[in-house]
């Protein structure tokens, strides 16, 4: 998923923007899980910084290189892009949602010190309209609609879940006293979509017909959508119960 979104903003743009948009929303999203809130505000700067950019880019044909200050972002820059030909989007809707990320990351005690101290309605208000964003700028880019571009937003960020190890190529559950339900969730959390035999290694579980069973149960209570080529993705009702899982799991 994630190359499928680098594909259509490397088409829109460049390698430096369409690696920058990305690498800057991973960084929001991994913060947010890992509530580390004002981390996750802090990094709302740099994607801003980055869509900027890339509208600069996409209205204009040139943006200030990476690692050159931008100019002020204020009602004045705006203005400015209001009165630019092209998008709606990147002229009116867009750069509004970022003015939003942009005045709560600096007039709330995140980039700076203020009466509101960074906190988890802020930072979700911020993640979700990153989230929206660079669905928008997806959308706008390609010829997907507005279900597959929040499939591929959803599923491009690969959550830094406490409990689980990388050995080589196989991913190992740390986590203790999970049931092979709550075993598959958890490692749906980290990454989404997931192929069963892949869950399998994962698990070391050693009955695939159970497991494949199991996997068509979570796809009846609509936790995971089971693929007739064997891919598991991970349902927002399913993220809901894998979360909790993940906060309640003890190494």
């Amino acid at each position: 998923m994630e190359s499928r979104a680098h594909n259509i903003l490397l088409t829109a743009s460049d390698a430096a923007l369409a690696d920058s948009l990305l690498a800057t929303f991973k960084e929001v999203e991994k913060h947010y899980f890992l509530r580390s809130w004002k981390t996750s505000e802090l990094n709302s700067g740099h994607f801003v910084e980055s869509v900027r950019r890339f509208i600069d880019y996409r209205l204009a044909g040139s943006y200030t290189p990476i690692g050159t200050t931008l100019s002020n972002f204020n009602p004045n820059e705006l203005r400015r892009l209001e009165n630019i030909t092209g998008s709606e989007g990147y002229r009116l809707h867009i750069p509004r949602a970022l003015f939003t990320i942009y005045g709560l990351r600096n007039k709330r005690g995140v980039g700076h010190l203020g009466l509101v101290s960074p906190n988890y309605l802020d930072a979700t208000l911020i993640v979700a309209t990153c989230k929206w964003v660079l669905g928008e700028i997806l959308r706008a880019e390609s010829s997907l609609t507005f279900d597959e571009t929040a499939a591929i937003v959803d599923a491009i960020v690969e959550r830094p879940v406490p409990g689980l190890w990388d050995a080589g190529s196989t991913r190992r559950i740390l986590a203790a006293g999970l049931s092979l339900r709550e075993q598959i969730l958890f490692l749906l959390l980290a990454e989404s979509p997931q192929h069963s035999d892949r869950l399998v290694a994962s698990t070391g579980y050693s009955n695939p017909a159970y497991f494949k069973k199991l996997l068509r149960t979570l796809h009846d209570e609509r936790r995971i959508e089971f693929t007739a080529d064997g891919n598991c993705f991970l349902s927002p009702t399913g993220h809901r119960e894998a979360e909790q899982i993940a906060l309640n799991a003890k190494a």
